[in-house]
């Protein structure tokens, strides 16, 4: 892979940063046509000139920057999960920016779904107005997500009914526009996933209209040697430079540059308030109080939560319950839940016959699995912060009896001893029919700090109960809304009995997140925002944010929605869980990568070989109805591509 030369030369350097700043009109003006040019050139290099092996080799620098061993199953596997992030995420990013831009350029017609009049919508309960938008744009439905649904919940102040809903307007939709005179942007990477930051950079280019200065984050700084060959392009015409973390001094200098217009992270709200309003205390108390910022710059951000996944008190079957339970516990153990999306509050029913099963699926799939490597900066001493606060906590020990030795881990970056902590299982009741109960429940530590450490809070709502759906519902939405820390997503379990219900809709249509997932993960949003959004609910302010200001996605350019919702079958072969057989799974998820880069027949096979486990190119028996199928997919496939 050739690496191509980028701004990260020495800490007063500011040369790259003023060639990049010097091209901001060129940019903010630069045609269509040009721009569209640039994104086919970007696409090219993700799935021609850069290879699986390159990907791969960058998912082998993230698995080792974690102490992880790469040459045991563990370790590669982790490595191609790395590499299929980065490969969904960009290319998805990539061909959605393409297809918008021709959209807009009048190459090609918008999707029937998203056209004037034919836009399929409905009122929610609460009289919002609901579009359906996800499935449109091509590739959007994928096997790998499976059968889901997203619809946007327009923002009822500004659009009634449905000859108010308009899509591809990009004037009204993309009005974070850095306009003719143009600005820099400087994005700060993210440090706990490799791709947050790509999709950043193209997204503050090719819609916020930024020539893009981007400052990495110290624990990824491998990957700006994928990142400067991705973007070549646009580095080489000084539209673009990415630079490596140097210093925090160093870090203040590029954020308070007097040319930087707009900053956008990808973090917490403690970078957030110092960046914004200080990094002294005492400073950032006065310009607090003041209301005066130390930031001039335009500030966007993408922050955490205490994100909660509310599990309404039906009747279950054994797989439901399975498949829903085993998706949190997958989802709580990914990244040892140092991510902004981890589900971190299981919202549940005082009275439900069910409640203690669907909860001990949660524990067993946990106990079950190896313990997450605990590598993120600083997870210790926050994991410790919560045993301190809650003594009584259930520790969740892996019952594999693989330990750090016979992982052959290592320390991560940044640690000086490689570490596995335990499940902190919380449990908290909750009585918002009392005044003292709100009032223990607006100071409860679990509810207001977000621990980025592998652990999860049980509240139950007191007073609450299967007989009473709307009740829960009620309740459930309000503590969401008023008690738990963070508006960025949260999701939603309930048996398809129930979904019609009254009190499940309410739930639905009241939950004031940027995304909710339904049946589903709401984290996977993140995958399918071209035609929806990721970032925080609207209305959060410097002076007091919470999961951020500002979105990413919506390429579908709609005017005036709140939230993006996506639902799912209950039981999905696609619904994430823990694996036994880590080899198998590397190699399905090599196949899918192999795929997703070059969906020739060949690597449709050998995907489809990966997951049945058999070799399809050997047995022509057993493959005969499966390559039927697939063949199908495979022209349906490169019609959209």
């Amino acid at each position: 892979m050739c690496v191509s030369t980028t701004g990260s030369g020495k800490e007063n350097d500011f040369a790259s940063f003023e060639k990049v700043s010097g091209n901001r009109k060129k940019w903010a003006t630069l045609p269509l046509e040009e721009k569209l040019s640039l994104l086919e050139q970007i696409k090219t290099i993700l799935t021609k000139e850069l290879k699986y092996a390159d990907y791969k080799e960058n998912g082998i620098q993230g698995a080792q920057m974690m102490g992880l061993d790469v040459s045991t199953v563990e370790g590669n596997y982790e490595a191609e999960s790395h590499a299929l992030f980065v490969v969904m995420a960009l290319s998805k990013q990539v061909n959605d920016l393409i297809f918008s831009y021709k959209v807009r350029m009048g190459k090609v017609p918008p999707p029937k779904k998203l056209s004037k009049g034919s836009f399929q919508t409905r009122k929610a309960i609460n009289g919002q107005l609901v579009v359906e938008t996800y499935p449109s744009f091509p590739g959007d439905e994928s096997p790998l997500l499976g059968k889901v649904k997203g619809e946007v919940w327009m923002d009822p102040a500004k659009v009634k009914d449905e000859s108010q809903v308009e899509a591809f307007n990009f004037e009204k939709a993309w009005n974070e526009a850095a306009g003719e005179d143009g600005g820099l942007m400087l994005v700060l990477g993210a440090g706990n996933q490799p791709a947050l930051t790509p999709v950043d950079i193209l997204q503050g280019m090719f819609v916020r209209n930024y020539v893009v200065y981007m400052k990495q984050h110290p624990l990824r700084d491998y990957v700006n040697d994928l990142m400067s060959v991705m973007f070549a392009p646009l580095i080489a015409q000084g539209y673009l430079d990415l630079e490596l973390h140097k210093s925090n001094e160093r870090s203040a200098a590029l954020v308070y540059h007097p040319s930087v217009t707009a900053v956008h992270l990808t973090g917490g709200k403690a970078t957030h308030d110092m960046l914004v309003w200080g990094v002294d205390p005492q400073e950032r108390e006065k310009n607090l109080k003041a209301k005066t910022p130390k930031l001039k710059a335009t500030m966007t951000s993408e922050l955490g939560a205490v994100s909660p996944w509310v599990v309404v008190p039906g009747t279950y079957t054994r797989a439901e319950m399975e498949s829903q339970a085993k998706m949190i516990a997958a989802v709580v153990h990914a990244n040892a839940s140092c991510n902004c999306n981890s589900p971190k509050c299981l919202v549940v029913a005082e009275d439900w016959d069910q409640k203690d099963e669907f909860l001990q699926i949660i524990e067993d799939s946990l106990a079950n699995h190896i313990l997450p490597v605990a590598y993120y900066p600083g997870i210790e001493a926050r994991w410790q912060n919560f045993a301190s606060q809650y003594p009584g906590a259930k520790k969740i020990e892996s019952a594999t009896g693989l330990g750090v030795e016979e992982r052959h881990l290592s320390s991560a970056k940044f640690s000086d001893k490689p570490l596995l902590l335990p499940y902190l299982q919380i449990q908290v009741d909750v009585d918002l029919d009392s005044a003292a109960g709100k009032e223990a429940a607006s100071k409860e530590y679990a509810f207001n700090n977000e621990p980025f450490a592998p652990m999860y809070t049980i509240a139950t709502l007191k007073g609450t109960s299967q007989k009473d759906i709307g009740k829960f519902g009620k309740t459930a939405s309000t503590f969401c809304n008023e008690y738990l820390f963070g508006t960025l997503s949260g999701s939603v379990t309930s048996p398809p009995s129930l979904l019609e219900d009254e009190g499940v809709e309410t739930l639905i249509a009241e939950m004031r997140y940027g995304s909710l997932g339904v049946n589903v993960w709401g984290g996977l949003n993140y995958l399918a925002q071209g035609c929806g959004q990721w970032g925080a609910f609207p209305g959060e302010t410097l002076d007091s944010v919470q999961s951020g200001i500002g979105k990413i996605g919506n390429l579908m350019a709609m005017p005036d929605y709140e939230k993006f919702v996506m639902r799912s079958p209950i039981v999905s072969s696609t619904h994430l869980s823990l694996k036994d057989d880590l080899g198998k799974e590397q190699s399905i998820l090599e196949a899918v990568n192999k795929f997703t880069l070059d969906g020739s027949i060949g690597n449709l096979v050998k995907l489809l070989s990966a997951v049945t486990g058999v070799n399809l190119m050997k047995v022509a028996l057993a493959g005969t109805s499966v390559l039927v199928a697939g063949l199908a997919y495979f022209v349906s496939y490169k019609k959209q591509h």
